[in-house]
């Protein structure tokens, strides 16, 4: 299936035509460690020309023995070698393709260890060019439940799956409830193709996607925490059968209680061994003294939310939450010597944006659906971590996360080239422009996968896709139907009809497809409910194919999937027939069956 357009949120596919509306919801370097700046030291891996070099800005390693460099050569899938413009000079020869910087910053690809983006937002081919756009290069999909491999091997066969992803399998729902040895037909580490693996797997110890956390006192008003799905025991036999066979265990824990359970129970597995394996927990939201150094003592790996909670911080936190929750520094700073992680878990906490989720991290503020700056209040500001710090959890560390660190995660000679060129640097820019710094390229294997538009000059020749035709009933100035097709998540880049329904919007293909599938995600203020009437146009003729009748908001999505694709599809339209507010639209996604 190929998709012409993403969405951005969580939905399950279904089987039959019905409206679906679902909620949102090796040794390296230490998250303290900073690059030194004044390296330029240049490694070779090969000698003579490179196919590529990139020179005239900040080159940032993440490789502690390089720092900030001034160029790199790239040739094949490979890094050659870093170091400054002259260095990097010798590598140049007649077919090198030199791309000048122009004072624009090249980073290691980001690595999110911890998503559902091609899972669950809308499909692999939906997904995926979500995260290329924001720069993500490595990935660790967090629950893969049976089927779902086929899907990925089936994308990387027909050369459609660019962002390097590890799967994680589930042993266990999000309910916590077990769902047997399934996961045993694909060993560890198995390599599935291009640009795939297997991970390990995925088990869950409290809510958070099913059910409450399991905290030791309430976080929110109104909101009931309970125990742990499960005990020590228990989960210690899991892990250990999984640990025995040789995969790598990810267990989903955001309370203390249920923190300290499975801290216990990966100390009873490891019994004094290495964590050679890299087994984790995943989330770490509420982390009292009882549990925050333990991760050391144990060796175990912590993944953690970037994205702050300051755009809700008025919302009924308890005193625990402000003292335990939503700050990743206290991690940080109780285990100086650990490894610690970040994950973006999309799509439950919208946007998808290392960019933004990296100024959380450092300053605990976030922007606002609406673009404003929501300011950080006092008991939330203290509980970030510093830039170099934050930018190693997004890069190597998240890259040791996914045992991956000796090939991503830095900018190495002899590592693949997995590279994002941005607009600024942000270890040197004043974190509060860090959300301002975009996304010109992204680089996989030295092949451009992600092009911004007007900015070829940055992306090795690889010319931008063009954005679909798109027609609507009306639209309101600068937010015309094509924001709704440019696989952009930008916050204003969504179509508005600027008037009351009904309204309409509409696609017509350049030429008859084969339909399987269509999300469109909403955007939506205030929330509220909603009449829309989705119609396919065949052989000159329209025909409503389905209607969708309920409670919608922003960042949920509609979708459409019929029992078998539809042959000879000439065009679709979405009539928005009912609503309180102005009908308008995020993200369109479109499934077409080759």
């Amino acid at each position: 299936m190929a998709v012409l357009a993403l969405v951005v949120a969580s939905c399950t596919s279904t089987s039959t035509p019905t409206t679906t509306i679902v909620d949102v919801a090796t040794e390296t370097t230490s998250t303290s460690v900073a690059p030194d700046s004044s390296t330029t030291s240049v490694i070779t891996s090969t000698f003579g020309s490179a196919d590529i070099v990139f020179t005239g800005g900040d080159v940032v390693t993440m490789d502690p023995e390089f720092g900030t460099v001034e160029a790199i050569a790239v040739t094949g899938e490979t890094i050659t070698a870093v170091g400054s413009a002259d260095e990097i000079a010798i590598y140049i020869g007649a077919d090198t393709q030199v791309i000048d910087l122009a004072g624009n910053t090249l980073i290691p690809g980001f690595v999110d260890a911890h998503t559902h983006v091609l899972t669950d937002m809308g499909g692999i081919e939906a997904g995926q060019p979500l995260a290329l756009e924001v720069g993500i290069t490595s990935l660790g999909d967090a629950h893969i439940e049976q089927g779902w491999p086929e899907q990925f091997i089936d994308a990387s066969d027909r050369g459609v799956l660019k962002v390097r992803t590890s799967l994680y399998l589930g042993r266990m729902d999000p309910c916590g409830v077990d769902e047997g040895f399934w996961y045993d037909e694909y060993p560890p580490d198995a390599v599935l193709g291009d640009r795939l693996r297997i991970g390990g797997v995925k088990l869950f110890n409290d809510g958070g996607s099913c059910a409450n956390i399991a905290a030791s006192e309430e976080i929110l008003d109104d909101y009931f925490v309970q125990e742990p799905f499960h005990d020590v025991e228990t989960l210690a036999a899991l892990i250990g059968e999984a640990d025995a066979a040789g995969y790598q265990v990810i267990v989903h824990s955001q309370g203390d209680l249920a923190i300290a359970v499975v801290q216990d129970a990966y100390e009873q597995v490891l019994d004094g061994r290495e964590n050679v394996l890299h087994h984790r927990i995943e989330h770490n939201a509420f982390l009292t003294e009882e549990v925050v150094g333990r991760y050391s003592e144990i060796g175990i790996i912590p993944t953690m939310f970037g994205i702050s909670s300051a755009c809700v911080a008025d919302i009924g936190w308890t005193d625990f939450y402000k003292q335990y929750g939503d700050r990743p520094g206290l991690i940080v700073d109780a285990n100086p010597d650990l490894i610690v992680a970040w994950h973006g878990d999309d799509p439950s906490l919208l946007p998808v944006s290392p960019i933004i989720e990296l100024f959380n991290l450092v300053t605990r503020s976030n922007i606002a659906e609406d673009g404003s700056l929501c300011e950080a209040p006092d008991w939330m500001a203290d509980g970030g971590v510093t830039v170099e710090q934050g930018l190693a959890m997004m890069t190597i560390n998240a890259a040791y996360a996914l045992r991956q660190e000796d090939v991503v995660g830095s900018l190495t000679p002899g590592k693949l080239a997995d590279l994002v060129v941005l607009t600024g640097n942000p270890l040197t820019v004043p974190s509060s422009e860090i959300p301002g710094i975009g996304v010109l390229a992204t680089i996989i294997g030295g092949v451009t996968e992600y092009c911004a538009s007007g900015m070829d000059e940055f992306c090795s020749g690889v010319v931008p896709p063009e954005v679909p035709e798109a027609s609507a009933s009306m639209s309101r100035d600068g937010q015309g139907p094509e924001l709704a097709f440019d696989g952009s998540i930008d916050p204003e880049s969504f179509w508005s009809s600027g008037a009351d329904a009904p309204q309409w919007i509409q696609y017509a293909f350049p030429e008859p497809v084969s339909l399987a599938e269509l999300a469109f995600t909403v955007y939506q203020n205030p929330p509220g409910s909603t009449v829309h009437s989705l119609e396919v146009m065949v052989g000159g003729e329209w025909t409503l194919v389905e209607t969708f009748d309920g409670p919608t908001e922003t960042g949920q999505i509609l979708r459409w999937t019929p029992d078998a694709a539809i042959d000879g599809v000439e065009a679709f339209r979405m009539t928005t027939v009912e609503s309180l507010s102005w009908p308008e639209w995020f993200e369109i996604g479109i499934g077409i069956s080759k």
